[in-house]
């Protein structure tokens, strides 16, 4: 049981790490790179509403291309947070740290994540940016809390059903002897 948790905890940490790079990899795109990225993205969302009409399905994809990016920043963090706290109920720490760390953990790489970016040609940080990132990872946080919570209290009901059943059984297994003595 040991070893197979010390594994658990060696792909959680893969896992952070996978994301990491993954988060790493964008904000290394120099600016056009990353405006090209967006719009493609952009323009699969927004394909269902645009018109015959070039000029105004340029305003729509630029005014959407914004919304799109931060909500890029907010989904990768969220996701994230919730890797960074599966991880971190891998240690031994109490709930309240766990979920203090992970915060912590996540606020300090979209930190770095934007410094990096302001070394990158056409790119620059922002403190929104940092903003966006660790709402992100405090809704990953919450959101796999919640989850993780919910399937504790199904395995709880669960073992409770069980004892039931075993005592229910055990029960009638003495009426039946008991009735076969007499």
């Amino acid at each position: 049981m040991k070893k197979e948790k010390e594994v658990l905890k060696v792909i959680n940490i893969i896992l952070v790490l996978i994301w990491m790079i993954t988060v790493f990899g964008f904000s290394n795109q120099n600016g056009t790179q990353s405006t090209n990225t967006s719009q493609t993205v952009t323009k699969v969302v927004v394909k269902p509403i645009l018109t015959e009409d070039e000029k105004k399905n340029k305003t729509i994809i630029k005014d959407a291309e914004k919304v799109i990016r931060k909500l890029a920043h907010y989904t990768i963090y969220t996701i994230g947070g919730a890797l960074i706290l599966n991880y971190a109920y891998s240690t031994k720490s109490s709930k309240k740290k766990q979920i203090i760390y992970s915060i912590l953990f996540g606020l300090m790489y979209a930190i770095t994540d934007e410094l990096h970016q302001y070394f990158i040609s056409e790119r620059s940080a922002r403190i929104f940016d940092v903003c966006i990132d660790t709402l992100g990872v405090i809704t990953g946080i919450l959101i796999y809390s919640v989850i993780r919570e919910h399937i504790q209290k199904l395995k709880k009901h669960k073992s409770k059903t069980r004892r039931k059943q075993k005592w229910i059984l055990e029960w009638h297994m003495k009426m039946l002897l008991m009735i076969f003595q007499c």
